[in-house]
């Protein structure tokens, strides 16, 4: 029976991995950087917003258009003169033809704006500002999913392979009953106490087989792999992680979502800018160049070319400016209590998830001592099993606690990467992630 299951069991397990490519965790990194759906559109996002700003630099350049016409009159405009005594007597003079044809070269240029252009271009670069950190969030938030799923199989991999272990063990303790029972030296209700340990062994192996392929299914997709992926970096733990100080002070100066308030309120007071800008007057140079005009008086009358200044001065809107500058002032502090707010929220992120970084350190040393105890006291109820001093119940138990306490300090390993990879993300060190595994990190096995 055990040799039966073990190897179905353990036929499926390599058969997960026949196609699998290996690849460690920064080599995935930089292919989810390359690869991600989100991140290439918030690339995209960055670009759209610098493309505007780069829209925002010419509106220092002049206006120039052409502009033509052709009209038609219902008869040609003409002047009757007056007679000059009784010399010359009156006459029609001709002004147009009944059809007119004129264009002109026009160009207009801002002098004084009341800061109008700068502040649009103050704006457009805090838009830019907003969109690279916007990335900047979204990297760090796909960096933390993938620490999640990449370690999430290393886990499930390692679970499954003690629960292997398990079955191994019971599949052994059960043929020892067996023999024990046919020779009269335990009775029937010790060997199937053996069976039904062994056959929970088996269920919990298979739950963990599935888990695992599930894991693994999820992080190719992530990768976008058409074959099944298989982590190399082990799960590991570090000793010598420094205080919480460092990680706080970064977090409230680097992170994301502070940038991003921040270019929101560089664009409120552009907006506010803009709205006082309304009651100041604009100032431009302007200049006409006459393309073409038909040969009547008033085409012959019209200048060749003409320049002026021209100034335009707000009396009264009716777009209510001043309420304007009222709601944008009240954009600028509604951001600066969303920052504060913020850097609150964050800081308890940080502390909080320190804590849990702390604790799934603590757990996975203070179970060392339990993984011996449990090793040992495996040893010892086989030993007096098989001397008749124990019973078939007590191995199962034995064996069972072992297994539970190596789940439970794997998973105290993973709860620390994960709490360390949130912990670098918001703080923005997720470059010296793998730092913590190659300088004193302890790999988990």
């Amino acid at each position: 029976m055990k040799i039966v299951f073990y190897g179905v069991i353990t036929a499926i397990a390599l058969s997960c991995n026949v196609q699998a490519a290996a690849i460690d965790f920064s080599t995935a990194w930089y292919q989810v950087a390359q690869k991600n759906d989100a991140l290439q559109a918030k690339k995209e996002e960055v670009k759209y917003s610098q493309a505007l700003q780069d829209a925002a630099k010419s509106l220092y350049l002049p206006n120039v258009d052409i502009t033509g016409s052709y009209t038609h009159f219902d008869k040609p405009i003409s002047v009757d003169t007056p007679p000059v005594g009784n010399f010359i007597p009156s006459f029609n003079v001709p002004l147009t033809n009944q059809n007119f044809a004129h264009s002109s070269l026009n160009a207009v240029l801002p002098v004084y704006t009341g800061g109008r252009i700068t502040a649009a271009q103050d704006i457009r670069q805090a838009q830019v500002d907003e969109a690279q950190s916007n990335y900047n969030l979204a990297t760090r938030a796909t960096f933390t999913q993938l620490v999640q799923y990449y370690f999430g199989v290393v886990l499930a991999e390692q679970v499954y392979q003690v629960r292997l272990d398990a079955v191994d063990a019971l599949a052994d303790h059960l043929n020892h009953a067996v023999k024990f029972e046919q020779q009269g030296q335990i009775a029937k209700v010790e060997r199937l106490m053996a069976q039904v340990s062994l056959d929970k062994a088996q269920i919990e192996a298979q739950k963990s087989l599935r888990d695992y392929e599930i894991a693994k299914l999820a992080l190719t997709k992530m990768l976008k792999q058409q074959d099944s992926v298989l982590p190399t970096t082990p799960l590991f733990v570090n000793n010598s992680v420094t205080s919480v100080t460092p990680y706080l002070t970064k977090t409230l100066t680097d992170h994301p979502g502070i940038a991003i308030l921040n270019a929101k309120r560089e664009q409120a007071k552009g907006m506010v800018d803009m709205a006082s800008a309304k009651h100041l007057p604009e100032v431009m140079l302007y200049g006409n160049y006459n393309l073409y005009s038909d040969d009547s008086a008033t085409g012959e009358l019209l200048p060749e070319w003409m320049v002026g200044v021209g100034v335009r001065i707000p009396i009264i809107e009716r777009s209510g400016t001043s309420q304007e500058v009222v709601a944008a002032k009240s954009s600028v502090r509604q951001v600066n209590l969303l920052q504060m707010q913020m850097q609150q929220d964050l800081s308890i992120l940080v502390e909080k998830t320190y804590a849990e970084m702390s604790q799934a350190l603590e757990e996975y040393n203070s179970l060392a001592s339990s993984q011996a105890l449990s090793e040992e006291t495996v040893v010892l109820r086989q030993k007096a099993f098989s001397q008749g001093l124990s019973t078939s119940l007590e191995v199962a138990d034995s064996q069972l606690y072992a297994t539970s306490i190596r789940v439970q300090r794997l998973s105290a390993s993973y709860n620390y990467v994960k709490s360390l990879a949130q912990l670098l993300s918001v703080s923005g060190d997720i470059d010296h992630f793998m730092d913590y595994l190659q300088i004193n990190g302890i790999e988990v096995k």
